[in-house]
């Protein structure tokens, strides 16, 4: 699903407590993908909008 997201150029952020998954697969996840431009994973509402605003 998120290939196809991308594949359409669509962004998206997804806020929540992401402290909890300090390691393994999900955790390289959010990270790796924090690093790009097409998906986020951060902490609050705001900071989701912020993220898509600059995106």
């Amino acid at each position: 699903m998120l290939q196809k997201f991308v594949n359409d150029r669509v962004k998206a952020a997804f806020y929540g407590d992401y402290t909890r998954y300090t390691k393994g697969p999900l955790r390289d996840f959010i990270r790796e993908s924090n690093k790009g431009d097409s998906f986020f994973f951060v902490e609050t509402r705001e900071e989701a909008i912020e993220k898509l605003a600059g995106a």
